[in-house]
């Protein structure tokens, strides 16, 4: 009898999409031979680009780092992890925690007609407001690049290339060596490289019945 999940693939209209879904994995094994191009770089943070963002206001920067020298001090920030430096290129996703890219975005929603400026200007104000706090404009630093963070990954599974994310690093430390401004937050630090071969089994995952709650938890 066909799985409803199975069911689910062979309806889907991006069939392919699904696949790089669940086919993508983290993983350590990459070859030290590998490399990213510029080209791939930039075509990968133009998919990230795409995620969504409240308001689309895109509080996202990206800073790749693919020096040897300065992947050493990238592995050393980040406790010795040495794939960072097989992999040849490490990403640092950061965050706004300023709305400063505020102006220009509601601007763009008053001239493609999807508000008149006096709603943008008001919601403008209202999500000001709402991100005034410490905790909120930490949590918006760090929502909205997240998303962006999965693109990326999910791109360059897609292209060929293997990455994995990681949260597991000297943050104030790295935010100094790659010179971020004091209102910019590191987000998720992701290797990417090419693969080096097989990694071992997916260790299980929580089922659907466990994790998925109806109404209330």
């Amino acid at each position: 009898m066909q799985s409803e999940t199975e069911f689910a693939d062979a309806e889907a209209e991006y069939p392919n999409a699904i696949e790089a879904l669940r086919t993508r994995r983290s993983g350590h094994n990459f070859d030290p031979e590998g490399d990213v191009d510029e080209e791939t770089l930039r075509a990968l943070i133009e998919d990230a680009s795409l995620a969504p963002s409240s308001y689309n206001l895109q509080p996202w920067e990206f800073v790749a780092v693919q020096d040897d020298e300065r992947l050493d001090e990238v592995v050393e920030l980040a406790y010795g992890q040495e794939h960072i430096k097989e992999a040849g290129t490490a990403i640092l996703v950061v965050g706004h925690t300023e709305l400063e890219t505020a102006d220009e975005v509601f601007d763009q929603w008053v001239e493609a007609d999807r508000m008149d400026r006096e709603t943008a200007e008001a919601t403008q104000e209202q999500t000001e407001g709402l991100y005034g706090s410490d905790r909120m404009s930490r949590d918006y630093a760090i929502r909205n690049p997240s998303l962006a963070a999965q693109n990326l990954m999910l791109s360059a599974h897609a292209r060929g290339l293997k990455s994995t994310p990681m949260i597991g690093f000297d943050q104030d430390g790295l935010a100094e060596f790659l010179e971020l401004p004091e209102d910019k937050v590191p987000v998720v630090l992701i290797a990417v490289g090419e693969s080096g071969g097989e990694e071992p089994e997916r260790l299980p995952r929580r089922d659907v019945d466990e994790i998925l709650h109806h109404e209330t938890f």
